[in-house]
Parts: C-alpha cells; sequence; structure tokens
C-alpha cells in the first residue's frame, strides 16, 4: 500500500459544498447586514427561548412538532401576525434557544448592526434562507425558518398537489472556528392531512442555471404529518438524466451556487473550497476475506411471537447460497461461510463469551427502532429513544425489550466488552420469505444487507473479545507496535439532565500483518464519576479546559511516544459536489448534451449521463486527473486520493465499485490531524508511522453491506466498544 506523489498541474480540482471566508466571521456578517440595508430591509436575528423536554418524552417527531408549534405562536405574538400569516412562520430550534429573522422597533443602520454582530454565523444562516425564498418570488415581509415549520425545501414543482411529498430541506451551517460555510440538504418526506386546503404547500421556481428551474417550497406545518425520511432516502448522486436533478449532488451544487452568488452580490471575500489530491495510497484498503468467518457458534434469540421455522433458519444455516457474496473493493468477491448455527430456548439467562448471539426484534418503529419500554409494571412496553430505556435500567426502573436489556447489561453497564452480541430489527416470517441468490425486491435486499453487516461486525466483536486478529496488508517501516484506540460519545438526556458522556479505550498491538486487541475499557453508563480516570489519563479529551467531553471524538495513540492522531467526519466535513472546471451543475450537464445527441444517433438511448474521463463530472469518482491528463486503467476504487492540508490530511475514499448510474451514496471527507504531546504538527504529516498506519486500516465496503462502510478499522473496533 505505498503513498505516491501526484503532480499538481495534472490533478483534477473537484468542487465542495463549502466556501471558505477570507475575512472573519463578523465582518461577514457586516457586509451582508450593509447589502440587506441598500436593499430596503432591516432584519436582525431574534432569539427566544425554547420550552423544556420532559423526562417522559420519547422526543420523536411528535414532541418537536408539538415543540415547534409553541415557538411559533411565541413568533406570531412578537410580530403581531394574525391567521394565515402566523401559520406561515419558521424558525431555527437547536440547543436551548430558537431563532428568527425579524424587524426591532426604532431599528436603524447603526442598531442593525451592533444586533449583527452579536450573532454574526446566526444572521449569515439566516441571511441565505431568506434570500433562496426569494429568488423564487415569493412574497414575504418576514422570514423566518424553522425545523418542523414551514422550512425552505428544494424539490419538484410537480409535487405541489401530491399527497406525499419528498424533498430536501435547505441548510447552511458557518463554522466559525475555521471561517468555513457549509451548505447541506435533509431528505424530508410529509404526507397531506386530508383538510388540508389548496394552498397548504406553495412551489415557486428559481433559476438553477442554463435555463433550467428548480423547484423551492413552503408548506403550512400544520396541513402535513411528517413521516420518517430514513424509509425513503434520497439518492446521493445519479447519472440517470431523469432522476439527476433529484439527488443530494445536484441540492448540494443549487444551495453552494446560491451562497457564491449571494457572498458575491453582497461583497464578501470568500473562496471556493476545493479538493486536490497531492497522493494516493496505491493498492488500497483491508481485505475483508480474514474477517469473513466466526469462530464461535451463531446463537439465535427469538424474542418476537412469531415461531422460528426451518425455512426461517434457511438463511443462517446455508448463508453462501442465500448471500451469494460480498462485492468488495477490487470487485472481488469474498464468501462468508456458513456459521455453525444453533437455536436458543427463549432469551438466555447468562450469555457466553465464546459464543456469538444474534437477536431477531422484529421490524422496529419508524421513530425509535425496536427499543421499547415499559415504565412500570402497570404499563404497557412502547418505543422509546435508547437514552430514555439506558436512562431506566441504570436507576432500576422499567422493563425493555430483551436485545436492549442485554445491550445494557452487557456492554453499556461494564467496564469493558463482555459478550459478542448483534440486533436484527427482522423476525423469523422476513427470513422465511428470503430466497437463494440476490434478491430482486427492496425488502429481501434490505434484509440480506442486514444480514452482511450484522456477521461482519459480529466477527469484528470476536476481535474486541480477542477471539482472533484482523489481518491487514503489510505494514510500512517503523510504525508503532503498541496503540491505544479512543472514542467518545456525549448523549442529550431529556428533562433538562446532565447528558451523558462516555468513553472507550481499546489497546492494541500491531505484529507485521496483525491486530490484534489485548484489552477493552469504557465508562459504564450513569456512573459519571468514572470519565475522570479516563480525563486524567487523556486529558485532551476535554479541549480548552471545558467540563464536557466533545462528542464523536477519535484518536489513535502511540502508547510507547505518546503521540496522537484523530480523524474528523461527519455533516460538518464537506463533500466533493462536482468538477470546479464547470460553472455550475447545470453547466456540467448542458457540456454532455451533444454527446448524449450523438449516442442517440447511433441508437442508444442516452438516459445516463457519461462516466467518461473526458467530462470527469465528478473527480476521484470518476478520475484524479484532467481530461487532458487522464490515464487508462487508473481503477480509482482500489486508491485512496490524500490532500495534504499542511495542518489536516483530507482523505477520500471513492465508492469501491465506481459510480453506479442507476444510483449511489455519496461518499465522505476524513480530515486527519497529528499531535506530538500537546502540538499539533503543522508540516510532513504524510511521513509520520501514525498517519501512515492509519491508511493502511482502511476499509472500503467491508463494515457494512452497502458502499458507505469508509472508515480505518480501528474506528470501527473504538466505535463498536462504545455503542456496540
Amino acid at each position: 500500500m505505498p503513498i505516491r506523489t501526484l503532480d499538481s498541474q495534472t490533478t483534477a480540482h473537484a468542487r465542495l459544498n463549502a466556501l471558505r471566508f477570507h475575512c472573519t466571521i463578523a465582518e461577514a456578517a457586516q457586509l451582508l447586514a450593509k447589502w440587506q440595508a441598500t436593499q430596503g430591509s432591516l432584519l436582525v436575528p431574534i432569539p427566544l427561548t425554547m420550552p423544556k423536554a420532559e423526562e417522559s418524552s420519547t422526543r420523536g417527531a411528535g414532541f418537536f412538532r408539538e415543540r415547534a408549534k409553541l415557538v411559533r405562536a411565541e413568533v406570531a405574538k412578537e410580530l403581531g401576525l394574525e391567521g394565515d400569516a402566523a401559520t406561515k412562520l419558521s424558525f431555527t430550534m437547536a440547543g436551548k434557544d430558537a431563532w428568527y429573522l425579524g424587524p426591532r422597533p426604532k431599528l436603524d443602520g447603526s442598531s442593525m448592526l451592533a444586533a449583527v454582530a452579536a450573532q454574526p454565523a446566526k444572521f449569515i444562516e439566516l441571511m441565505l434562507l431568506k434570500e433562496l425564498i426569494e429568488s423564487a418570488a415569493f412574497e414575504e415581509d418576514t422570514f423566518v425558518r424553522g425545523g418542523f415549520g414551514s422550512s425552505v425545501y428544494l424539490g419538484s414543482v410537480s409535487q405541489a398537489s401530491k399527497k406525499y411529498l419528498q424533498l430536501a430541506e435547505a441548510e447552511f451551517q458557518v463554522n466559525t472556528k475555521h471561517g468555513l460555510l457549509l451548505c447541506d440538504v435533509k431528505a424530508k418526506r410529509f404526507a397531506r392531512k386530508v383538510t388540508a386546503d389548496a394552498q397548504a404547500a406553495a412551489t415557486r421556481l428559481a433559476s438553477a442555471g442554463e435555463g433550467y428551474l428548480i423547484g423551492v417550497t413552503r408548506i403550512v406545518p400544520d396541513d402535513f404529518f411528517e413521516a420518517d425520511a430514513r424509509r425513503y432516502p434520497m439518492e446521493g448522486v445519479s447519472l440517470d438524466r431523469e432522476k439527476v436533478r433529484r439527488t443530494r449532488l445536484y441540492y448540494l451544487n443549487i444551495l453552494t451556487e446560491h451562497a457564491i452568488r449571494l457572498c458575491t452580490k453582497a461583497g464578501v471575500p470568500f473562496a471556493r473550497e476545493t479538493f486536490v489530491a497531492t497522493h494516493y495510497v496505491d493498492e488500497a484498503y483491508i481485505p475483508l476475506e480474514p474477517l469473513a468467518n466466526l469462530r464461535g457458534p451463531l446463537v439465535v434469540v427469538n424474542t418476537t411471537l412469531e415461531p422460528m421455522s426451518h425455512d426461517a433458519l434457511a438463511p443462517l444455516v446455508r448463508f453462501p447460497e442465500y448471500l451469494p457474496g460480498y462485492h468488495v473493493a477490487g470487485n472481488k468477491k469474498t464468501h462468508f461461510p456458513a456459521p455453525d448455527v444453533r437455536l436458543a430456548e427463549g432469551v438466555p439467562s447468562k450469555f457466553d463469551p465464546d459464543v456469538n448471539y444474534l437477536f431477531l426484534n422484529g421490524e422496529g418503529d419508524e421513530e425509535q427502532g425496536s427499543i421499547r419500554l415499559a415504565k412500570s409494571a402497570d404499563s404497557d412496553m412502547r418505543p422509546a429513544r435508547s437514552e430514555v430505556a439506558y436512562s431506566a435500567l441504570a436507576r432500576g426502573e422499567g422493563t425493555v425489550d430483551p436485545y436492549t436489556e442485554t445491550k445494557f447489561r452487557y456492554l453499556l453497564a461494564q467496564t469493558s466488552v463482555q459478550v459478542s452480541t448483534q440486533g436484527l430489527d427482522f423476525g423469523p416470517k422476513a427470513l422465511a420469505n428470503l430466497r437463494p441468490g440476490k434478491a430482486e425486491d427492496s425488502g429481501g435486499r434490505q434484509l440480506q444487507e442486514a444480514l452482511k453487516r450484522c456477521l461482519v461486525e459480529l466477527s469484528l466483536k470476536e476481535v474486541l473479545l480477542g477471539k482472533k486478529a484482523i489481518l491487514a496488508p503489510a505494514m510500512p517501516a517503523g510504525v508503532p507496535s503498541r496503540l491505544t484506540l479512543l472514542a467518545t460519545r456525549r448523549i442529550r438526556l431529556p428533562g433538562g439532565k446532565v447528558p451523558e458522556q462516555m468513553v472507550a479505550a481499546v489497546d492494541v498491538m500491531v505484529e507485521g500483518n496483525s491486530i490484534a486487541v489485548t484489552r477493552t475499557r469504557r465508562t459504564p453508563w450513569g456512573r459519571p464519576a468514572a470519565l475522570l480516570d479516563f480525563i486524567a489519563e487523556f486529558p485532551f479529551l476535554q479541549e480548552n479546559g471545558k467540563d464536557w467531553i466533545r462528542d464523536g471524538q477519535f484518536w489513535v495513540i502511540d502508547s510507547g511516544a505518546g503521540d496522537r492522531l484523530t480523524a474528523w467526519s461527519g455533516a460538518f466535513v464537506p463533500k466533493i459536489i462536482l468538477n470546479d472546471a464547470y460553472g455550475g451543475i447545470e453547466a456540467a450537464i448542458a457540456a454532455q448534451d451533444d454527446h448524449q445527441a450523438a449516442q442517440k444517433e447511433e441508437g442508444s438511448k442516452g438516459q445516463f449521463l457519461s462516466k467518461s474521463r473526458e467530462f470527469n463530472l465528478l473527480p476521484y469518482y470518476i478520475s484524479m486527473f484532467k481530461p487532458e491528463h487522464s490515464k487508462r486503467g487508473e481503477r480509482v476504487g482500489l486508491k485512496i486520493p490524500l490532500q495534504d492540508c499542511g495542518t489536516w490530511v483530507r482523505v477520500f475514499v471513492p465508492p469501491e465499485g465506481g459510480i453506479s448510474g442507476g444510483g449511489d451514496a455519496l461518499s465522505g471527507m476524513r480530515d486527519v490531524m497529528h499531535y506530538s504531546g500537546d502540538t499539533l504538527t503543522v508540516a510532513g504529516l504524510l511521513d509520520l508511522p501514525l498517519l501512515q498506519l492509519y491508511l493502511h486500516t482502511m476499509t472500503n465496503g467491508v463494515l457494512v453491506g452497502g458502499d458507505n462502510s469508509k472508515m480505518s478499522v480501528l474506528e470501527k473496533l473504538a466505535k463498536l466498544s462504545l455503542e456496540n
């Protein structure tokens, strides 16, 4: 897995869904406010205190919808709005505050600038949404934006009169620390109430470039139910010309272009954030084959009321027939041998660390999954959020479903990983309906992918328990042999209680191409004093002297030298959205019009946008190089492009099989930083043993059944020891 250098003159420039300000956030907000004043509008960000959550609340969609209704009424009262005008209000709800953009009495230019200076990031975010609404010719005197209220959504204008609306909620996030503006979308699905009138949803058209229009939608929240959008996921990227304008990729481009236009009009100095690889890892990724087995038997625990038949056991007993192979990096399929399957008679009273347990939980609730909680002996089992169930168990109150209780007793409440358990949100009936071979229906495919994930994660839990090692490609010379892996969670609890803070530490031994776990440690749920020992040992977990730990941290520590590495990922790390050589997404699509016409003349349907290196629509998904420097046989799915940014290295893991033209997930980035003691390393990161070790433990399409499995196996081990 050598790390090779790229020529900056030949590599492609990929646009990201982010802008980097060339001034402070406060200065950017002031420039936007001054520009707004020239348009004859004086609006400032105004906060409202949100109603507190009750301990008994499930904090599902219903809770947030009711809280939004109360906040909406308060905003309407502040603005003196009544009737239909009040129902069209929206606002932000985050943390302890709600925000809206509105006027104030006796507001002039200087007082407006002072109010903006108090909340510059919030003002920028709200201004971007306000301008998005106005670009679609909505006539609104006051713009306010909201979570479960009538936010700003992108979507097809043809949906305006449909029973269900499948939309993309526009989100802008200012990162004050790094001077970054991130443009994002969240999938939303709404069901129209039978009592809703024709004005419940309003869709206007805004320009998307090249003569194309995009729908910008407002809805009246009281006329719709919000459904769980996870059951109807938004396509990440599709090259199908009929689908491309309904994908996350398209919407991210539209919002980023919108932000560019507004900042340009307001005179805010900025630069488009780009990814330009300086290096790449060749012959990358840990193969699945060493993990595609279970050392111990697999005990199936049926917690449903459905009987466990011979047909229901067949997919597990004859696993290679029912899941014909895993598609992993390099287009090599690896078969998972059928494990030694046993059926438990009820839920075991004791669990054996030499056995793997698969719980059949049945179909879960749309919002809460399969977790159930009865708060007293007289109450029924109801869906509950995981943190509510765990907190009740920690207090010795209530009863939960068998898998949640087992997970709590043998992991969450423990100081180390005790047993190998995994939950499957399907029942015997679904298993019995599965047929050998690749499933054709969506339900069968979901079950197959879930089974793959369960068995690979059970295999990794055997690694955590010290039952076997992970075999990786040969490590570079000089990598440390003793490591400590850290993962953190900070989970908000209802009722205004102190958040639950958890840390897991996994000690690892690296010998040749073998990675073995020697010890696991973790903080038990509901015992905050246990956190102090970890903070004393790893003080950097509490940054800048704060009394809490940041959520989602991952660290790799050289136990001998004390050097450490951290990798950040998630929505706050930008994504590749387009080749920066194009002016915009519609310009990129239009550039292929002649190619499509030629295809049709040759008898082809011309249905898909080209994946040709000539167009290189999505650099690093398709090719790492500019068209004039493209190379045959790149096989980008076997490479990891890297951008050395000085104080950090940005890592991109492309889809292992390349882009599927019909639809695929967007691949994320990971930003990796290195510290010697408490000093941030500012140069030469790719020469450091810890970073080379990290890059040699990356996976692609291994840790879950689909493509969106792009992390270090070290990170996966740390996270499994934290939350299963």
